[in-house]
Formats: structure tokens, sequence, C-alpha cells
């Protein structure tokens, strides 16, 4: 019995061992959707740099912020304005010491590829192309990228004429998703979507200071090692580069660099 004891102790202990050996940290990472591309190629070299996990998940800014907010267990969180990060602030989920303003973009009509006219974008004159056109962009009461295109069209006063017209999604992704298939004549989507696309492309922008400016928030709701080296390498000359190569405009240069 005693032998017996201690060899299904051996086999515990074995594999236990084993257990610690092969366990695989990781970090869960939120991010707007509008961030998708260039923080999958980040989550790329993150995991070949440091031979760990990274999981991470694109959506809408509101609706990522309500699933931390119900719970959702996220190390890291990216949003595509002030207003979401704030909002968790708010409900505690985010500390102010622990959060950054990252990134900027901003911006631009789009139209499929084939479309050959050009907007011209000024105060108080509506094209006809925008009167007779589905404009797609994302949900103006609580998508980022819906929220500064109605306060762009609102200062343009072109809102009551456009109002009408609008298709609005879950996300930006959605909108160019809509425009790249033809069942939206234009969009109003962020300059680094219209770039990742060949079915689309740019034929207007908006005034300068005509909407907020674009400011894409990151914050840490963890306190890890893990957590602090991913927060700290998103913020890193090597993620920089990254960003950039997409079209984002990087706004925060004192961070430590890796």
């Amino acid at each position: 019995m005693k032998k017996q004891c201690l060899g299904i102790l051996g086999i515990v202990g074995l594999t236990a061992i084993s257990t610690i050996s092969f366990a695989k940290e990781s970090t869960t990472v939120f991010a707007a959707a509008s961030l998708t591309n260039a923080m999958q190629d980040i989550e790329k070299l993150y995991e070949q740099t440091y031979k760990t996990d990274v999981k991470t998940s694109f959506a809408g800014s509101s609706t990522l912020a309500k699933q931390i907010e119900a719970g959702a267990p996220v190390d890291i969180f990216m949003s595509a304005d002030l207003q979401w990060m704030d909002y968790l602030q708010k409900q505690g989920q985010v500390s102010p010491k622990n959060r950054v303003n990252l990134l900027g973009n901003s911006l631009v009509w789009i139209a499929p590829k084939q479309q050959k006219a050009k907007l011209e974008v000024k105060k108080g004159a509506v094209p006809d192309l925008v009167k007779k056109s589905r404009i797609c962009t994302g949900n103006t009461n609580s998508v980022p990228v819906g929220k500064y295109a109605k306060a762009a069209l609102t200062s343009l006063d072109w809102w009551t004429a456009v109002q009408p017209k609008l298709v609005e999604t879950e996300d930006v992704r959605g909108a160019l998703a809509f425009v790249e298939r033809g069942e939206c004549q234009l969009g109003i989507v962020y300059a680094t979507d219209a770039a990742i696309s060949d079915k689309v492309k740019v034929v207007g922008t908006f005034p300068v200071g005509s909407y907020p400016a674009v400011v894409y928030p990151v914050a840490k709701l963890d306190q890890s090692t893990e957590t602090q080296r991913m927060y700290q390498f998103i913020q890193g000359k090597k993620a920089e580069a990254i960003f950039k190569k997409y079209g984002f405009i990087p706004l925060h240069p004192t961070a430590k660099r890796k």
C-alpha cells in the first residue's frame, strides 16, 4: 500500500511539474475594430519575441466597454475614443494612472473603387452625390467613428440632409464592408480603414476642426507582470512602427520604449 501511494504521489508530482513547465502566461487585449490589422501584427511580433500567448478581441469600443463593465476578463483595453475609456474609469474599472492617449486618426469619405466623383466638403453646401446616396458609418450614438461623423456633419450643417441616408453599423469595419460591397455608395470611416482596402477609395475629407480630435487611449486593467510588459510593448518603438505603417499617428512619445 505504501509503495502504491508513493507511486501515485510520484505521478501527481510529475504531472504538476509538467503542467508548470508547459503552462503559458497569456494577456487578453480588447481593441477597437479599426485597430485590427495593426494589433494582429503587434500580437504576432510580441508572441515571437516573448514566447507567450496574446488573446485579442476586436469590436466597436462601446461593445467592448460594456463587456468589460459586465465582468469580461480583460487585461488591456484600447478604445477609439476617450468617452468609453472615461466611462470605464467612472465605473472604477480603469485607473487614471494606468491609461495613456496612444494614437490619433482622421475621418474620410469613401466610395467603391469605381466611383469617379469627388466630394467638395464645405459648410452648408451638401453635394448632390451625398443627397442621393446611402451612407455608411458607425452608430452615431455609441460607436466612436459614428459619433465623430455626426459631430463633423453637424458642424458643416449637413446633418439634417444626411441623417435619413445613414446606414449605421456596430463598428467601423462593418461600414467599410458595406461600401466595399457597393451596398452603400458612400461611407465615413477612419483614414486607416480606407487605406487597408483595395475595394474603396477616398473621395473626400473633412475640414480641420470640424470634429473632435480622434484619440485612441490604452489602459491596463490588470497589474500582473505579463500585462505590464504587453502594455509597455504596445507603447514601444516596434509597435509604433507598425501603427505608423497602417497610418495611425503616435501621440505618446514619452512612453518607455522597447
